[in-house]
Parts: C-alpha cells; sequence; structure tokens
C-alpha cells in the first residue's frame, strides 16, 4: 500500500484557490522546496502566496488544510441599459375628489417634444475583464446581456442603433418596450370660427376656449383645457374637455373612444367608449360602452342617456319631475338579426362556391381552347362576378361580427342610482320600458322578463 503524500495540493474547481496540506511522519521535517515542487507538479504557477508557504514551515502548521496560491476572478460587463430624455411617468388620469367628483383640471400632460429631439439613449453593454487562474489559464469575463431595441413608431434610431430621435412634432410615451411619437398639434390660443376651425392627422391640444360655431376634427385625441360652447368636436379616439361644455342644444361630440369633462350641459355626444362627467344635463348621449356620472352631485338631468352595458349616476331627475330617459341594452332583436345575417352568409358562400365551380369549369375548357374569344369573356365576367360577391361576403361578415359585439356587450345591462332616482326619470332596458313613479335610492335597475325590477347596491 503506498505511503500517503506528506504533501497535498487541492485546487478549487473553477481554478481560482488552491489550498495545502502539510502532513509529515512524526520527527519529520519539510523544507520549502518540497512545498514549491508539489505546487508545480500540481499546475500550480499563479498567485502563490510564498509568505504563508514559509509560515507553513517555520510555525510548522501541519495536518490542516491552508490557502497557498489565489488566481484573479474575471469580472463580467455591465448589462445594456435604456436612458430616457423624456417624462415617461406622467400620470394622465385625473384626482378623484373627497366627495367622489372627478377633478379634470389635474390631469397630467404628455410631454410633447419637437422633430430632432433626443428621446432615449442606449447604453451598450460592456466586455467583462479577464481573469487568470492559479495554473496561469486565462479566464474570459461574461460580456454584459444586450437589450432588444425599442419597438413603435415616430422616430428615427441612428446608424449605431443607441441614439432614438422624434421624427416628428408630438406626444411621446412609452408603455413597455414600445415606444411612439404621435403627430400632435398644440394650440395656445382660443379656436373661434374668425381663427378658423381645425382639423389634424393626430393629436390636439387646445390650451385656450372652443367658442361657439367652431370646429375641431382630429385623427387623434382631442383635449380643450379652457371652456368649450356650442362647438363641434371629432375625434378618432378620446376627447378630454378639463373645463365642460356649455353646448346651448347645438354643441356636438363624436368620438372613436372615450368622452371625458367636468359637465356637458344641452350637448350632443355618441361615443365607441365610455362616457364620463360630474354632471350630464338636458344632454343626447349615445355611448357603446359605459356612462358614468361620479361625485356627491353627479346628476344626469333631463335628455336622453343611452349606453349599451351600464349608466351610473349618483342621481338621476329632480324634484321637480323633469322627463329624464336613461336607457342601457338595444330595443331590437339581436338574435332575429344575427339569425338574418348567418342565413345570408351562409347563401353567399353558397353562391361563391358556384362561382368558383364555374370558374375551374371556363380555365379547363381555355387549356383546350386558348383563342376561344367567348372563352375568354366568360372568364371575365366570372371574375368580376367573383369580386362582386366577395365584396358582400365581407361587407355581410363585418356586419355579423359588429353584431356579436353589442350582443356580448347587452347581455346583462343595469342602471346604477348610487344616491336618488325622482319620478318623472324613464328607464329601459332591452327594450323594457318603465316610468318612475315615486322617488328610490341606492338600487340598480335590471331587466326581470318583460319587466324591470330593481335591488340594492351591494
Amino acid at each position: 500500500m503506498a505511503a500517503e503524500k506528506k504533501v497535498r495540493v487541492i485546487c478549487a474547481n473553477d481554478g481560482l484557490s488552491a489550498d495545502i496540506i502539510v502532513s509529515p511522519t512524526e520527527g519529520e521535517s519539510v523544507e520549502y522546496k518540497e512545498l514549491m515542487d508539489e505546487l508545480t507538479n500540481t499546475g500550480v504557477k499563479y498567485g502563490i502566496m510564498t509568505d504563508v508557504l514559509h509560515e507553513i514551515i517555520e510555525y510548522r502548521r501541519y495536518n490542516i488544510e491552508i490557502r497557498v496560491a489565489e488566481g484573479k476572478a474575471p469580472t463580467n460587463g455591465e448589462d445594456g441599459y435604456y436612458e430616457y430624455l423624456f417624462d415617461t411617468n406622467v400620470e394622465i388620469k385625473p384626482k378623484i375628489l373627497a366627495d367622489g367628483s372627478v377633478d379634470y383640471k389635474s390631469m397630467g400632460e404628455v410631454p410633447v417634444v419637437q422633430e430632432g429631439q433626443e428621446l432615449v439613449r442606449y447604453i451598450p453593454a460592456t466586455s467583462g475583464k479577464e481573469g487568470i487562474s492559479v495554473y496561469g489559464n486565462p479566464i474570459v469575463g461574461k460580456r454584459g446581456q444586450e437589450l432588444h431595441a425599442l419597438s413603435g413608431k415616430g422616430f428615427v434610431l441612428n446608424d449605431t442603433r443607441t441614439l432614438y430621435t422624434a421624427a416628428v412634432t408630438g406626444k411621446a410615451t412609452l408603455k413597455d418596450n414600445w415606444l411612439e411619437v404621435t403627430n400632435v398639434l398644440v394650440v395656445d390660443h382660443d379656436v373661434t370660427p374668425s381663427t378658423g376651425g381645425i382639423s389634424f392627422a393626430g393629436d390636439v391640444i387646445i390650451k385656450g376656449n372652443v367658442l361657439t360655431g367652431a370646429e375641431v376634427h382630429a385623427n387623434g385625441n382631442i383635449e380643450v383645457n379652457g371652456c368649450v360652447e356650442a362647438v363641434t368636436i371629432v375625434a378618432g379616439k378620446n376627447v378630454v374637455l378639463k373645463n365642460g361644455m356649455q353646448g346651448n342644444g347645438k354643441g356636438k361630440i363624436t368620438a372613436g373612444g372615450e368622452v371625458s369633462g367636468k359637465f356637458f350641459e344641452q350637448v350632443s355626444i355618441e361615443a365607441k367608449g365610455d362616457v364620463h362627467a360630474n354632471a350630464l344635463m338636458n344632454c343626447k348621449v349615445k355611448c357603446e360602452e359605459n356612462v358614468q356620472v361620479s361625485g356627491r352631485f353627479g346628476v344626469i338631468i333631463g335628455g336622453n342617456v343611452h349606453a349599451y352595458r351600464q349608466v351610473e349616476a349618483t342621481t338621476i331627475g329632480n324634484l321637480n319631475e323633469i322627463k329624464t330617459s336613461i336607457e342601457v341594452g338595444v330595443r331590437d332583436d339581436m338574435q332575429a338579426k344575427m339569425r338574418k345575417l348567418d342565413e345570408k352568409q351562409a347563401e353567399l358562400q353558397k353562391e361563391l362556391e358556384k362561382i368558383k365551380s364555374a370558374n375551374e369549369k371556363v380555365l379547363e375548357m381555355l387549356k383546350q381552347y386558348p383563342d376561344n374569344e367567348q372563352l375568354k369573356q366568360n372568364k371575365m365576367s366570372i371574375m368580376r362576378t367573383k369580386i362582386s360577391k366577395e365584396a358582400v361576403y365581407t361587407e355581410n361578415q363585418k356586419a355579423r361580427e359588429e353584431m356579436l359585439k353589442i350582443i356580448g356587450k347587452t347581455v346583462n345591462p343595469k342602471i346604477y342610482v348610487n344616491k336618488s332616482i325622482y319620478a318623472g326619470s324613464i328607464l329601459t332596458i332591452n327594450g323594457v320600458t318603465q316610468i318612475i313613479k315615486s322617488e328610490n335610492y341606492n338600487v340598480n335597475y335590471y331587466r326581470n322578463g318583460i319587466e324591470l325590477s330593481f335591488q340594492p347596491n351591494i
């Protein structure tokens, strides 16, 4: 049996350290050269602590594991990161006041940047610094991790993909990994018939008032900080009127998104999204989502308010029993309309299959008689019919999809009253109408068969 070595070297798996154990037999001495020789035989050549070896010999530090060599650990590089040069944390939601009403003036403004303005700078990942093992071998430091480039539109990225600059003057927003600069027009003055109306392809921010007779059209959002009178506002997206609107029976708002404002009086509103306000007075509202009138007063008085999903208000009507119509859901039989659309779609599908079959026959005959003019004319006629039918089919399909959306929104519509609903108010839910005969409190109304019922708000 071989005798155990009296000098043993133990190296770490990562090669960054080496320990030594000296175990001489009783009465036996150990020389410095023996320690160095064993380190050399093991391959250790870097970071040897000679002073520690001398201490082992001098102080006879035997039978314990002692660190005698240390390598140099590699340093990993820094990960890449983005440096944002505009405010990415703007609070654009309005404040809810103590009485539950909404302070639309408190809404932050998305920063407007100028064309050519630097928006984002990317700081690339750095390389790691090389280390060295106790064996004298280099240890490569890992390079930091690079981030994916930002997606979006309205900006220009330089050749090194490290600097994002605005391609247009507009509103800069960042959501997740999506950077977007939306074309925006900022109007610092009042908009009146004498200054001319506004028609813009992006967003419009008006810091002044919009006075009677003016028109404002935008493909994007429209925001007005001042007062709004009897004007026409048309937005492809959202409309925000921080000081509300006095329409005098002639004001009109059409929005592809939401409509929000402090109050609306004698205004006609059509919105694809929600409608939010602290008061609706003698308005005509058609909304494809929800109408919410909030706050301690939160009143809907007079007019006609119609939403697909639900209407919620603090108070509906008043003590004078002014006629106030609230409607949710739809009056028509959507299922019957859907069946008609399905039947039409099936008919069109059969016709398209016949056209396809006829076209295949003509094409087959043209292979035999390629110069036959009548066959060529038949082919052209079939193609025109096919294009026409496909257009009708597509339109019918869009109508079906729109109908499905409406059906989904109007499954269980409700009217919520958080405080009082007064006599004289007229409620309609999915075609069933009821006139309120006496005041009711803190309830919600729903359709129950061929009549309306109510229950306490929870």
